[in-house]
């Protein structure tokens, strides 16, 4: 880590001309998340306190995995591998704004003077650095200690990226289940804090780096670009590797279904302990139903009925609506499940749950013409038949 900027800048484009060129180009992609054309300024590591990123500035993972960038249009963004988007300041509506890294313990976004944003914690000693690291998080130091932690993290690396050498990939911001491309070539999966899974074979292979590949296949190359070790995996084609919450990493094919796991993957479990059905997936409800033919599946059980989670996931969405009632979506890697009509809620929005787990308790709510359970199965956000991929328990 070095808190040296690897750009010399000799020479700077005036303040506003400079804004206004980067504002013109993050115009062309992405509102309010485009990708400026170069930076003017790279940080590699940390940037030093009393220290301005001005639009087109950087600052990076010391391997330059992970990159903060301020923007042209005023928002401060993180990106990770493949340009997935890891936090952002939420300021893109304040053009040729800068972010000031400051002595005073705080991150403050400024523009014309006056300050838009801040991420600060008062007291003493004063701020000395600001740091983005190899895992995605980043910190307001102030010598040792942490004054400000920002907790971004990637799970997901799609086909055609790299995981480089330093880079590690988490499921969740705890930090307790992870993946390391470590720098003497193995990669490593972490569970909480313990290592249960290693391509020990690559050891010994400084700088190495691990390739999620168009083919399907996962492979550990040299620095030199010599393949030492593979998945082996591809007639999947390229989907991506994740890193989920159910203590496993798992590599996805082009259809979305499991190529390649660190560990034996049992299946998804059916939401309640009934194997009754009284309505499939598909099932044509006739004219004046919206949707007419059936999304889910629904089990006959009555009112109370514990409802479970399918397997260890996180719980993406817990509400209601008009016509599901009470539900609740959990998402397992790249599959949700959606259990509605539900009369009460055990959980909430982010909490991670295991196989054993209440979601809640069966009902009768929303738009429901009697006690039961509907189950909705979504691979990679498109429906599919619940009984197809679900196992009774």
């Amino acid at each position: 880590m070095t808190s040296t900027p690897s750009v010399a800048r000799t020479r700077r484009l005036p303040r506003i001309a400079a804004a206004l060129l980067a504002f013109a180009v993050a115009a062309g992609t992405l509102v309010g998340l485009a990708e400026p054309a170069s930076a003017a300024a790279v940080w590699k590591g940390s940037i030093p306190a009393g220290n301005t990123l001005a639009p087109g500035d950087s600052v990076t993972s010391p391997n330059g995995q992970y990159r903060l960038v301020m923007q042209g249009d005023g928002n401060l963004v993180e990106y990770g591998i493949g340009g997935a988007v890891l936090w952002s300041s939420g300021t893109s509506n304040q053009p040729g704004a800068v972010a000031v890294v400051g002595k005073n313990r705080a991150l403050d976004i400024v523009r014309n003077g006056q300050r838009v944003a801040r991420w600060a914690t008062a007291g003493k000693p004063q701020s000395t650095s600001f740091e983005v690291r190899g895992d995605g998080t980043m910190v307001l130091w102030a010598g040792a200690t942490a004054v400000v932690n920002w907790t971004g993290y990637q799970s997901r690396v799609p086909a055609g990226n790299t995981i480089l050498p330093g880079t590690t990939l988490r499921a969740d911001p705890s930090g307790n289940r992870t993946l390391t491309m470590m720098t003497n070539g193995m990669l490593v999966q972490r569970v909480n804090g313990g290592v249960v899974w290693t391509t020990a074979s690559t050891i010994r292979n400084h700088n190495a780096y691990a390739a999620v590949q168009t083919d399907g296949n996962l492979v550990i190359y040299t620095a030199a670009g010599k393949a030492i070790w593979a998945s082996n995996t591809s007639r999947a084609g390229g989907g991506a590797l994740l890193v989920q919450v159910d203590d496993n990493v798992v590599l996805y094919g082009k259809n979305d279904t499991r190529s390649w796991s660190t560990r034996p993957v049992t299946g998804l479990l059916w939401p309640v302990a009934s194997t009754k059905i009284s309505g499939k997936y598909g099932d044509d409800r006739g004219a004046g139903h919206v949707p007419r033919y059936h999304q889910g599946t629904d089990a006959a059980v009555g009112t109370g009925t514990p409802v479970y989670a399918s397997a260890s996931g996180t719980v993406t969405t817990a509400t209601s609506s008009a016509s599901y009632g009470n539900y609740v979506v959990v998402t397992y890697g790249m599959t949700t499940v959606l259990t509605a009509h539900m009369s009460t809620i055990a959980v909430k929005k982010g909490q991670i749950v295991s196989v054993t787990q209440q979601l809640g308790k069966s009902g009768n709510t929303g738009q429901s013409t009697g006690p039961h359970v509907h189950v909705e199965v979504r691979r990679n956000g498109t429906l599919v038949d619940p009984l197809q991929n679900l196992h009774f328990r």
